[in-house]
């Protein structure tokens, strides 16, 4: 019994590790829309606000939808640090003008309270996207030591 137990306990984390991966590798960004419900799940999980800033008419925002946000470590990167949330112009036409000289495709990096840390314009491929993400994580980290 003592030996299924320690079996079961060796197991365990590798089937998490290979369900979580799989489950990212074939997956997609589970975008929320911007919302208080949003800003204060990044508070209770101590995570930042990642915005996409996306629109109808944008060839580079599809090709990001198709390629950047489909990547596994880009995946991964949001899952343990952000709060993903995206605005489309023509779903959210007001909240979208509060962001219109940002261009599209756009993302910001707000922090819980809604303190914009970084933004960056244009298309972004998926390693630069995964590097850009984890930099900004790490750098909040080493800032609160």
């Amino acid at each position: 019994m003592r030996s299924l137990r320690v079996a079961i306990k060796s197991v365990f984390p590798v089937a998490t590790m290979l369900l979580v991966s799989t489950a990212l590798a074939g997956g997609a960004v589970a975008w929320q829309s911007w919302s208080d419900a949003a800003f204060a799940q990044a508070k209770e999980g101590d995570k930042l606000v990642l915005v996409d800033l996306s629109a109808e008419w944008c060839a580079y925002c599809k090709k990001m939808d198709a390629t950047t946000w489909r990547d596994p470590k880009v995946l991964a990167a949001i899952d343990k640090d952000y709060i993903p949330v995206k605005i489309v112009d023509e779903q959210d036409p007001e909240l979208a003008a509060r962001y219109r000289q940002y261009g599209r495709p756009a993302v910001v990096i707000l922090d819980a309270d809604g303190a914009e840390l970084m933004r960056k314009r244009g298309y972004m491929k998926p390693q630069w996207m995964a590097w850009m993400l984890q930099a900004v994580a790490q750098e909040r980290e080493s800032d609160e030591l």
